[in-house]
C-alpha cells in the first residue's frame, strides 16, 4: 500500500442549513461559528494540513459562498498590531501553502451530494471526506484513518462510541476485530436500541477509496429523497467489500449543529487550548 502521505485531497461538506442553529446561522454559516478564536473549519482545515494534506475541497451553499470565500482569502490581512500572534501566523501560513477549492451545492440534498460534486475534483484517488460541524479535539482523527488504510486499503469510517439511549440519532456500526484492525459487518443508520448491541457510531469523517466514491455516484435519492453517503457503505458490505472503522481512542468528537452540542464544543475548545 502507498504510505499515508499519499492522501493530499480533502473534502468539506459546508452546505447544510442549519436549522437548529437559526437565527444564528442566519446569515453565517455554523462551519465558521468560532470555537475559540478558530471557526470550526479553520480546526478542520488544520487536522488535515497536520497529516499531508495539501488541497482542500469546500462544498459551500450558494447563499453562505461568499463568506466561505473571505474566510479563506490570504488577501484580507488581520491589524497590523496582531500579524505576529502565534495562532494568526499559523492559520495566514496555512492560507499560503494550502490550495482551496470551493464548489456552489447544487442538486439533490444530502449529505452525499457534496462528495458527488468534488468528484472530477478527487479523481481517481482516495481522500478524505469531512462534515464541516464535526470536530475533534485531543486526537488527529484523519491520522488514525490514514493509517488503517495504509494497513488495509479499505475505506475507513471514523467512530466514537455513544450512550445507549443515543443510538437511535446516529448511524451505528458493528465490528470484527482482527489484529487491532475493525471491520465493518453491519450499518444501521439510526437503529431502535434493542436492534443492535453496538453503541459505536460512525461520524462525519471518512477516508473514501475510488470503488466507493463510484458506489456512491450511482447511489439513488434514499430517506427523505436524499442522497445519503453512508448508503454507499452499506452497498459496499452487502457486495462483499471490505469497510474498516477507526474509533477514537484519546479525542472525543464535537459538533456545532446544535445549541447544546455547539456550547460543549466551545467549552471543548477552550480546555484544549488552555
Amino acid at each position: 500500500m502507498d504510505n499515508a502521505g499519499t492522501v493530499t485531497t480533502a473534502v468539506i461538506a459546508a452546505a447544510g442549513s442549519a436549522t437548529r442553529m437559526w437565527p444564528a446561522s442566519k446569515t453565517v454559516p455554523k462551519e465558521l461559528f468560532p470555537l475559540g478564536r478558530v471557526p470550526a473549519i479553520i480546526h478542520l482545515v488544520w487536522e488535515f494540513v497536520e497529516v499531508g494534506v495539501s488541497r482542500i475541497v469546500i462544498v459551500v451553499s450558494p447563499q453562505a459562498s461568499s463568506l466561505m470565500r473571505e474566510m479563506f482569502d490570504p488577501s484580507l490581512r488581520p491589524p497590523e498590531k496582531i500579524e505576529n500572534d502565534p495562532l494568526v501566523r499559523r492559520f495566514l501560513d496555512t492560507l499560503a501553502t494550502t490550495e482551496f477549492v470551493f464548489i456552489d451545492q447544487t442538486g439533490s440534498y444530502g449529505n452525499g451530494t457534496p462528495l458527488r460534486l468534488a468528484a472530477n475534483q478527487v479523481g481517481n484517488f482516495p481522500c478524505i471526506y469531512a462534515f464541516g460541524d464535526d470536530i475533534v479535539f485531543g486526537e488527529n482523527v484523519s491520522r488514525g484513518l490514514l493509517n488503517t488504510f495504509k494497513l488495509t486499503g479499505c475505506p475507513v469510517l471514523a467512530a466514537q462510541q455513544v450512550e445507549e439511549f443515543r443510538k437511535s440519532q446516529f448511524g451505528i456500526i458493528e465490528c470484527d476485530e482482527v489484529d487491532g484492525i475493525h471491520y465493518v459487518t453491519r450499518l444501521i443508520e439510526k437503529p431502535q436500541v434493542s436492534e443492535t448491541p453496538s453503541s459505536l457510531a460512525a461520524f462525519g469523517r471518512y477516508l473514501v477509496t475510488p470503488d466507493l466514491l463510484d458506489i456512491l455516484r450511482g447511489t439513488v435519492p434514499g430517506r427523505d429523497g436524499e442522497v445519503w453517503f453512508v448508503d454507499s457503505v452499506i452497498q459496499r458490505i452487502q457486495k462483499g467489500g471490505r469497510v474498516c472503522a477507526f474509533p477514537l481512542s484519546a479525542g472525543k468528537w464535537y459538533t456545532v449543529g446544535d445549541p447544546t452540542s455547539y456550547a460543549r464544543a466551545v467549552m471543548a475548545a477552550h480546555e484544549s487550548s488552555a
